[in-house]
């Protein structure tokens, strides 16, 4: 009895080891893209709340330009001189400022911005340092 068993045993270790799924490869993130990108307003209203205005930019992704175009109508309801701005990016990236203002900086998205001269961005993926990099801009429509 004792041999049956053992030799059952065996079988089912054999077999079991045989059957272990394989790893499936690693998926690397190397996207480096900004696929939306949104402009908010820090004006607030005579109550003290944020006025819920928002513009969404259009990404040229060859060139890398983002053009925030506001009409004139709008332009009183978003001072293009302090503006959030928000971007959508892949997973495991990052965007960082590297100019703004004519200066040459190196700060996250996070904070109040100025948009009446160009802003440059760069996204970079972290796994795999791939990076892109953007100039956002306004433009007031006529």
């Amino acid at each position: 009895m004792k041999r049956i068993f053992s030799i059952i045993a065996i079988a089912a270790l054999a077999l079991g080891a045989n059957s272990c799924a394989k790893p499936d490869a690693d998926f690397v993130h190397d996207d480096a893209s900004i696929s939306a990108i949104y402009i908010c307003t820090t004006q607030k209203d005579v109550t003290g709340k944020e006025k819920p205005i928002s513009f969404a930019g259009v990404i040229d992704q060859d060139s890398g330009n983002i053009v925030f175009t506001v009409s004139k109508d709008k332009r009183k309801d978003i001072d293009l001189d302090a503006v959030k701005i928000r971007a959508n990016i892949g997973f495991d990236a990052y965007v960082k400022v590297t100019r703004e203002g004519g200066k040459d900086v190196d700060r996250t998205l996070y904070g109040i911005h100025d948009i009446t001269d160009v802003i440059d961005l760069t996204v970079t993926a972290k796994m795999t340092g791939t990076t892109k990099d953007y100039h956002l801009y306004a433009k007031i429509e006529k």
